[in-house]
């Protein structure tokens, strides 16, 4: 799929950042396309086939995917093609959308719910046409530890690179938690501005860098259970002073 910086921006990221295009108008692709991003995923709602070599061409060179509408009915399967990096798509879309069409060069993402169950999550490596991602949507008013605990299980049993839908605006924490949690790329939505685009380029390239799971860390000191405080002994000299009087008195 090989998703990448561009190659005018030298300082690498720890997690890169695509956008998400409508499928008009086409005078937007150019300009978010320079804004930092790695790639730009095109909404297949209502565009053609003409539309979308545009498309691919106002992006500068970045890797331009298309995202099928859930649940569309076959419309926008035949614009899959070779100028095109990669596909998006979820667990309903019908494989006959892939018949008849050279596919083998082009990027599959498998978008799934973040609460997929764990052995479907497994499963996918080994199907047809193979997956190159998984993507889950992880745009939520608040990030809870729930939701990052959920991220870190599907990148752990789908064993794939995992990309995130998230909100225009992250905190740092937020950030460095999501990265924490296995996810390699973030997906900002249509309605996000150039500089909300730039401004989390820029934060993502600010955040401290990955640490080490390997490297000898500090411990906190946590009670265990079972443990209890060792008690005190008591001296026994006084004792040992009564029975030395009781042998002195005998």
């Amino acid at each position: 799929m090989g998703f990448r910086r561009p190659d005018r921006e030298e300082k690498s990221l720890s997690m890169l950042v695509l956008a998400e295009l409508p499928g008009k108008p086409e005078a937007e692709a150019k300009e978010i396309a320079d804004c930092g991003v790695a790639g730009a995923i095109i909404d297949s709602a209502g565009l053609t086939s003409a539309a979308l070599s545009r498309y691919i061409k106002n992006t500068n060179g970045i890797v331009a995917g298309l995202a099928f509408t859930v649940n569309k009915a076959g419309n926008g399967y035949k614009l899959i093609s070779d100028e095109l990096d990669f596909v998006v798509f979820n667990i309903n879309l019908p494989v006959t959308a892939f018949e008849g069409k050279e596919i083998e060069n082009v990027g599959k993402i498998l978008r799934v719910e973040a609460s997929i169950d764990s052995s479907l999550l497994r499963s996918i490596r080994s199907v047809y046409p193979g997956i190159d991602a998984v993507m889950i949507d992880m745009r939520v008013a608040t990030l809870t530890m729930e939701g990052l605990m959920n991220c870190r299980r599907v990148a752990d049993f789908s064993g794939l690179p995992v990309m995130a839908l998230v909100n225009k605006s992250l905190s740092k924490a937020e950030l460095t938690a999501i990265r924490e949690s296995g996810v390699k790329v973030l997906v900002l939505p249509q309605d996000a501005s150039v500089e909300e685009i730039k401004s989390l380029v820029d934060d993502i390239a600010s955040l401290p860098r990955l640490e080490n799971r390997m490297e000898k860390k500090a411990v906190a000191l946590l009670p265990k259970l079972g443990m209890f405080p060792t008690p005190k002994e008591e001296s026994g000299d006084d004792e040992d002073g009564e029975d030395g009087d009781d042998d002195d008195d005998e």
